[in-house]
């Protein structure tokens, strides 16, 4: 009998910690785990044109309000942008330069 509620604990452990399949959006740069199917879950960084998982973008959100920092891209470090303007700038910038490769 506790040699089954041992492998049942273990069963239970394998399930509860292993680690998601990867999805076809890949992984999250920063904490390596696979992005969500749901893009609501992920954010475009328009400045590096990352996927970044919420997880992390809030982190950094997070970390840059208590710190009283810059609001700056999780991945890349750069500032973000201040307006979509400049996010669409950005991100057409970003889009020049991949086109040219």
């Amino acid at each position: 009998k506790n040699e089954c509620k041992k492998r049942a604990a273990e069963l239970r452990d394998e399930i509860l910690f292993k680690q998601p399949e990867s999805s076809d959006l890949g992984d999250c740069p920063i904490c390596c785990i696979p992005l969500p199917i749901d893009s609501q879950y992920s954010t475009l960084m328009a400045c590096c044109c990352k996927l970044v998982c919420n997880g992390c973008n809030i982190a950094n959100q997070i970390r840059e309000i208590q710190e009283s920092i810059e609001n700056k891209c999780p991945f890349c470090r750069h500032p973000a942008p201040d307006n979509k303007k400049e996010a669409k700038k950005n991100l057409m910038r970003r889009i020049e330069v991949n086109s040219n490769d």
